[in-house]
């Protein structure tokens, strides 16, 4: 946990038209962000860049059911932030979280509530 908390800023539109399953980019001033959907359609908007090293995941990112995994070393984040990596048994294994923006749908745009600078 920790990491600069800072005071939570204005509700931003940062995506539109996404479908279930997708990822989008979503850059905002110097917050690198992805906005995707889990495969049931549910909203969310995390940080863009894998915590392990440091991969895009607009660009190496897969939604899998509830979850966002990195094609790149295949740790796995769900909507809270919490990371994991599977193992070839199906056990999951900690890994260090990412993190993740309130978001809220309005008229089919997602707006997330960001850190003011």
């Amino acid at each position: 946990g920790g990491g600069r908390q800072g005071r939570m800023g204005e509700w931003v539109e940062v995506a539109q038209e996404i479908g279930a399953g997708q990822i989008e980019d979503a850059a905002h001033g110097d917050l690198d962000l992805v906005v995707w959907r889990t495969s049931a359609g549910e909203p969310c908007v995390m940080e863009a860049r894998c915590p392990h090293q440091w991969s895009h995941l607009g660009a190496e990112g897969v939604v899998d059911g509830f979850e966002i995994v990195c094609a790149a070393h295949f740790w796995r984040f769900d909507t809270t932030g919490t990371g994991t990596k599977m193992g070839m048994t199906g056990r999951r294994d900690p890994k260090s979280d990412i993190a993740v923006y309130p978001c809220r749908e309005v008229d089919g745009r997602i707006e997330a509530r960001l850190p003011s600078e």
